[in-house]
């Protein structure tokens, strides 16, 4: 899964999984409501600490999939036998 062969797919892919990582991490954290009056006493908002959890996966899946598009296509293009390359005959310069 984390094997890309083009550096941009492999970069979206890490990207994703940090956007995952993190949303767990602050959906511990951040979950937290303070329910105590004059003393400070913290339990758990699971209401939150899911959202948090459940829109960092949806975030983080939308990354590793435009990754794996990006991966898809540059199989495509290597199959077919065009390598990127640029075009300069459709560039016109400001230059001359």
């Amino acid at each position: 899964m984390l094997d890309r062969g083009n550096k941009i797919a492999g970069v979206l892919t890490w990207i994703g999984v940090a956007i995952i990582v993190a949303s767990i991490i602050l959906g511990v954290v951040l979950g937290r409501v303070d329910v105590g009056g004059f003393i400070e006493r913290y339990e758990q908002g699971w209401s939150l600490t899911i959202i948090y959890w459940i829109s960092g996966l949806i975030s983080g899946m939308l990354f590793i999939g435009l990754s794996e598009v990006i991966e898809q296509l540059h199989r495509i293009n290597l199959k077919i036998g065009r390598e990127s390359e640029p075009e300069d005959d459709d560039l016109v310069l400001l230059n001359d």
